[in-house]
């Protein structure tokens, strides 16, 4: 038997991962042995898996190697993620290279695209861990959109409403009004960039005089229910009590005082429109203000847009810049820097907005997870994470499913 010259890496690999498949040693029935058990956190069938899968399943695959060798009863469970945000994202994209809008066809043509490109790209997805050696049961191999998968999901979501762990709530998400979707914190990127700052004058009811206030979004004018000062400034606090005329729609709103407005920032003056602004809506709510949401869930304006109704929000942006500079109410644009939440998947700029969504209490379900960490059940490595672990458990927020 001669020596290749060469050492062939690819016949190497593949005769000898094609002989342990052959042999099952990667199969495992429950016997009596202790059970050492991986479920693979399953990557999303959007594309192709890169260099940092390769990292974190070489992880998980000498942890499993390591635990067969000590006897233990290991089994490596492999699967795939539907993915369902980011792969709908990749799924348009594909059809608008070709020329197709997802409007332009029936609900059941896109899911039959989506399978498409799920059977396509999951299955290339378990190749590559083939070929990276993974010691995964194959025979058990799952996807999210398991039939089986699909109905374990709803038994959970049914058992954890009947123990009052999730319920309907009215709050403000992240919208995204390309995917006409709810964002986690976690899918919003936040990009510097210049956008101009517009300083509007409010005129006072009933009197000669006006407030001037900045914002980067005049369309949102038209939701405004309030301007507030803050009490302990002396420019305005012989305000508070009166009223405004909100330019173009003539809508007559309060002037109040509330310690969030920062004396030193802008005009001192802030609108307050509680259906586009988290901090607006906590305002709102202190002091009982009527919310107007101005936009439909694709990003343009409704019916109190007026005769704006039906225009995306950024061309109404300008064409509203441009009748408040014709009827005298534009003061002047300056440019500001700022972070603006974007979509992680699509891109667009983030919408805050009040949508009845499923909420998940997390407190409850936080304070184990955090017990067990605290008292070193679970550890760390590094040990520095524990801190940032233990922080974000305390100030978790109520998930929005």
């Amino acid at each position: 038997m001669s020596i290749p010259s060469q050492y062939n890496a690819k016949s190497v690999e593949d005769k000898w991962y094609d002989y342990w498949m052959s042999q099952g040693y990667f199969h495992s029935v429950p016997d009596e042995r202790t059970p050492y058990t991986i479920v693979i956190p399953p990557p999303n069938v959007t594309g192709v898996l890169h260099m940092g899968h390769m990292l974190n399943n070489t992880i998980q695959d000498v942890l499993v190697r390591r635990a067969r060798m000590k006897g233990y009863n290991a089994c490596w469970v492999p699967g795939t993620d539907h993915a369902s945000i980011a792969t709908e994202a990749k799924v348009v994209n594909k059809l608008r290279a070709e020329g197709i809008e997802k409007s332009d066809i029936s609900r059941e043509e896109f899911l039959d695209k989506a399978w498409e490109w799920t059977h396509k790209h999951g299955g290339i997805i378990l190749e590559q861990l083939k070929k990276l050696g993974a010691s995964c049961d194959w025979k058990r191999t799952k996807f999210t959109m398991d039939e089986d998968l699909s109905e374990s999901v709803i038994d959970v979501f049914v058992d954890l409403y009947n123990k009052g762990l999730i319920y309907r709530g009215y709050r403000m998400v992240n919208w995204d009004p390309e995917a006409q979707t709810t964002l986690s914190d976690e899918e919003v990127i936040h990009i510097e960039r210049t956008d101009k700052l517009y300083f509007i004058n409010y005129p006072i009811g009933g009197e000669d005089g006006h407030v001037t206030i900045a914002t980067t979004r005049p369309e949102t004018i038209l939701g405004d229910t309030a301007v507030c000062v803050n009490p302990e400034d002396d420019r305005f606090k012989h305000l508070v009590g009166k009223t405004v005329i909100v330019p173009i729609c003539n809508r007559e709103i309060p002037i109040i005082a509330d310690d969030y407005v920062d004396i030193e920032f802008g005009t001192g003056c802030l609108k307050i429109t509680p259906a586009h602004d988290a901090n607006d809506k906590e305002i709102g709510e202190r002091h009982n203000l009527e919310i107007i949401d101005i936009l439909n869930d694709d990003g343009s304006l409704n019916h109190y847009g007026l005769h704006y109704e039906g225009q995306d929000r950024e061309e109404a942006r300008g064409a509203i810049s441009i009748e408040l500079k014709e009827k005298g109410y534009l003061v002047k644009t300056d440019d500001y820097f700022h972070k603006v939440g974007t979509s992680e998947r699509t891109k667009a700029v983030i919408e805050p907005k009040l949508s009845v969504q499923w909420f998940l209490k997390m407190k409850d379900l936080a304070k184990p997870a955090l017990d067990h960490v605290m008292d070193d059940t679970v550890r760390f490595h590094p040990s520095k994470f524990k801190n940032s672990y233990r922080n974000w458990m305390e100030n978790v927020r109520d998930w929005n499913i």
